[in-house]
């Protein structure tokens, strides 16, 4: 039984990423018969050298639009900390076996950031520029990045940080771009919560 509790959050982890990607592949690549370069993939060149610093302001600005909302709700009495707690899946991965701990890295920080910024920024974005004035595409593209995630307490992160995902695509006209930040985002998320689980 305790092995089967191990497994569960890879396994569910794999199960949805690897819908997700089929999804995607399926009614937005397939469909359509997009190419890589039509989603916006290009090759890198030396602008994406302002990822640097770009990477790390997004996640800090992002980070600080967090921390200004929680205090505002806890000037406010609202208790967040027990919403806040790691009592979700994710927080189950200190305890499983290095491989598992290996794939999950790989799903969390390599393919989830893949299909998302395909479909977020590669299709939601660009349908809403074409619709919208850019402003608005990307405030609404980001507003939905992060109401996808179904956690109301991280909303103003998870929009800071789409707003920033959408802003690198549109700068360096490159997808690229966005999948690399989302890539460190959620490597840091899952380095968090596996500091966490040591302590």
């Amino acid at each position: 039984m305790h092995f089967i509790e191990e497994i569960a959050v890879p396994v569910i982890l794999g199960g949805a990423t690897a819908a997700a990607m089929l999804a995607t592949y399926i009614h937005l690549i397939r469909r359509n018969h997009l190419t890589p370069g039509m989603l916006g993939f290009r090759r890198l060149d030396a602008r994406m050298l302002h990822l640097l610093w770009q990477i790390p302001a997004a996640i800090l600005a992002s980070a600080c639009a967090q921390g200004l909302f929680l205090a505002g709700l806890s000037f406010l009495g609202v208790d967040s900390t027990a919403a806040n707690s790691s009592n979700g899946a994710l927080s189950r991965i200190g305890a499983l076996p290095a491989p598992l701990i290996g794939l999950t890295v790989l799903m969390v920080a390599v393919l989830t950031p893949l299909w998302e910024e395909v479909l977020f920024r590669g299709a939601f974005l660009s349908g809403l520029t074409q619709r919208c004035r850019p402003f608005a595409a990307v405030a609404i593209s980001a507003a939905i990045f992060a109401a996808v995630h179904l956690v109301l307490l991280t909303f103003v992160y998870l929009f800071m940080l789409g707003v920033a995902l959408a802003l690198l695509k549109r700068f360096h006209q490159n997808l690229w771009a966005p999948v690399l930040l989302h890539s460190v985002n959620n490597a840091l998320v899952l380095l968090i919560i596996l500091s966490a689980a040591q302590n």
